[in-house]
């Protein structure tokens, strides 16, 4: 195998890993506004709660009823605490998708690099040779052309 193939495999495994990152970098972005979207409604409807039943107790408020919103309200804000905690999650997991495919692209730009400089090397090298060829060509055709002329 050359040099050149072994390459294009390691280019080619390197932008597979790339494109897996940019899928993974996505669902976490999907994933991460998916659960702050839903953090939002919470608190938005914690908010809308409050408002409602402040009205009401305005117009009647026994006690029973003063502990079943007391309580409600203490889960409700359980449940936001606990949907910040999941949007603190998925934005550290979408940190760390993009932290990765950030590094997946420098290894693709460094193979891409590599094998630019090998062609350029090459293309070098066949530059060299065929400079080479064409000196070796009119050195000859001098000699031979001073051979002529000298007969």
């Amino acid at each position: 195998m050359s040099a050149n193939s072994s390459l294009m495999l390691v280019l080619e495994s390197a932008e597979k890993a790339r494109d897996e990152a940019v899928a993974e970098l996505e669902g976490g972005k999907r994933a991460y506004e998916a659960a702050r979207q839903q953090a939002q409604s919470l608190v938005d409807w914690r908010r809308e709660y409050q408002q409602r039943w402040q009205s009401q107790f305005r117009q009647v408020g026994g006690m029973e009823i003063m502990r079943c919103y007391q309580d409600f309200m203490q889960r409700l804000a359980e449940a936001v605490s606990d949907q910040d905690k999941r949007v603190e999650q998925a934005r550290l997991y979408m940190e760390r998708c993009r932290a990765e495919l950030i590094e997946r692209e420098r290894k693709v730009a460094a193979v891409t690099q590599l094998m630019d400089r090998r062609l350029a090397e090459l293309q070098l090298k066949q530059n060299r040779q065929e400079q080479k060829a064409t000196d070796e060509i009119a050195s000859r055709a001098g000699r031979a052309n001073m051979g002529l002329g000298a007969q």
